[in-house]
C-alpha cells in the first residue's frame, strides 16, 4: 500500500490553480519539475487554492516549496492565514496563520478550543523555503510547522469533540505581507504523505512521452500526456496494458538516496468493464505490477502505486536502475 496521499501542483492535481500555472524559473526547482503556481495577491485579498486526499491512517505530513511574497514579506500588515486543514466533515482542525503583532507564521490547533503556538519564523522577501507541516489527530490535535527542516511553531488542543484527520488543505494566501500593491508568491512540489515525514524528501515529476511495449488502451499515450483531463485512455477488458517512456527532470544530482518510485494515475470507473487499475514498471523485459486500486465511478481520482525498492532484485533504488518504461494495467 502506498503512503502517498497527494503528489503534484498541476491543474489536474489541485482546485483553484487554473490560469496560475507558470514557467517562471524563480518558482520551482528545475531538478524536480518544469513549472509552478504563481499567485498574485493583494495585502488583504485571499487567493486560495486547495488539495484533497483520501482519509489517512496515520499522521499527515504536507511538504512544498514556497517562495515568499515579492514585497515586504518580513512585515505582516494584518492577521492572516497561510494554510487551513479540514477533516472529512469539513471541520477545521489546524491552521498556519500570520500575526501582525510579531510578523511571524504561527501554528494553531483547532480542537475543542483554538490553541495558538509561539513562533520563531519571519519570512524574508523573495526568499525560498521548503515548508513541512505535521498534523496528528487523536485525543488531541497537534500541528507542527517547519521551515527548511527546522521546527518553527507547534500547538496542541484537546479533541474531545472527535474531529478527524485532515483530508484537505487550503492555501489561503491572505495577510502574508504589508503593502498596498499586489505581491507575487510561488508554490511548487506539493506532497502529502501518510505517516511518513516530508522533511528532506523531494519528488521529481516525470511524464509519459512515447508509446513503448504495450498500447492496448484506446486513446493511447497521447490522451494521457497532454495534461487535459477531458482526453482519456480507456480499457474495456481486464488485463489490458499501456506503457510508455518518460520525459522530464530526473531528480537532484547527488541525492543521498532514492526512497521510492511512484506511479500516479487519475482514473475513473466506467459503467461496465474493468473495476480496478494499477501501475507497473517494466525492467529488463519483465513487468512488475502493483496491487490494483479502485477508482471512483463519479469523477477522476488519483490512484498511486509505490515501489520502495527495485522489484527486479529487491535492492535499494539507484539512479542507474530507475525504470525507463512504466505503464498502467486494468483489472
Amino acid at each position: 500500500m502506498s503512503h502517498i496521499l497527494h503528489l503534484g501542483h498541476q491543474v489536474t492535481d489541485l482546485a483553484g490553480v487554473e490560469g496560475r500555472i507558470s514557467t517562471d524559473a524563480a518558482g520551482f526547482d528545475a531538478d524536480l519539475d518544469v513549472n509552478c503556481i504563481r499567485i498574485n495577491t493583494g495585502e488583504t485579498s485571499a487567493v486560495p487554492f486547495s488539495a484533497s486526499w483520501s482519509l489517512p491512517a496515520g499522521d499527515v505530513w504536507l511538504g512544498f516549496r514556497y517562495k515568499a511574497p515579492s514585497v515586504n514579506a518580513h512585515i505582516i500588515g494584518t492577521d492572516g492565514t497561510f494554510l487551513e486543514f479540514y477533516d472529512d466533515t469539513n471541520a477545521l482542525v489546524a491552521i498556519v496563520r500570520t500575526e501582525r503583532d510579531d510578523e511571524k507564521y504561527h501554528a494553531m490547533a483547532v480542537g475543542d478550543t483554538s490553541v495558538d503556538g509561539a513562533s520563531s519564523f519571519v519570512a524574508a522577501t523573495n526568499q525560498v523555503y521548503w515548508v513541512d507541516v505535521k498534523i496528528a489527530v487523536g485525543a488531541d490535535i497537534t500541528i507542527e510547522f517547519y521551515a527548511d527542516g527546522v521546527l518553527q511553531s507547534s500547538a496542541t488542543a484537546a479533541n474531545a469533540g472527535g474531529k478527524g484527520r485532515p483530508v484537505r488543505c487550503v492555501w489561503k494566501n491572505y495577510g502574508l505581507f504589508d503593502f498596498y500593491n499586489p505581491a507575487i508568491c510561488y508554490y511548487a512540489h506539493i506532497a502529502v504523505l501518510d505517516g511518513v515525514s516530508t522533511i528532506g524528501r523531494r519528488f521529481a515529476r516525470r511524464t509519459p512521452d512515447l508509446v513503448a511495449t504495450y498500447d492496448a488502451f484506446s486513446g493511447g499515450v497521447d490522451a494521457v500526456k497532454d495534461g487535459d483531463i477531458a482526453t482519456r485512455a480507456a480499457s474495456d477488458i481486464a488485463g489490458q496494458r499501456m506503457s510508455f517512456s518518460l520525459a522530464g527532470p530526473t531528480g537532484p544530482a547527488g541525492a543521498s538516496a532514492i526512497a521510492g518510485v511512484h506511479v500516479k494515475q487519475l482514473a475513473q470507473l466506467g459503467t461496465a468493464g474493468p473495476t480496478g487499475i494499477a501501475g507497473f514498471l517494466r525492467i529488463g523485459g519483465v513487468d512488475y505490477d502493483a496491487s490494483p486500486g479502485t477508482p471512483s465511478p463519479d469523477m477522476a481520482s488519483p490512484v498511486y502505486s509505490t515501489w520502495d525498492v527495485n522489484p527486479a532484485d529487491s535492492t535499494p533504488w539507484t539512479t542507474a536502475a530507475l525504470p525507463t518504461e512504466v505503464g498502467i494495467i486494468s483489472s
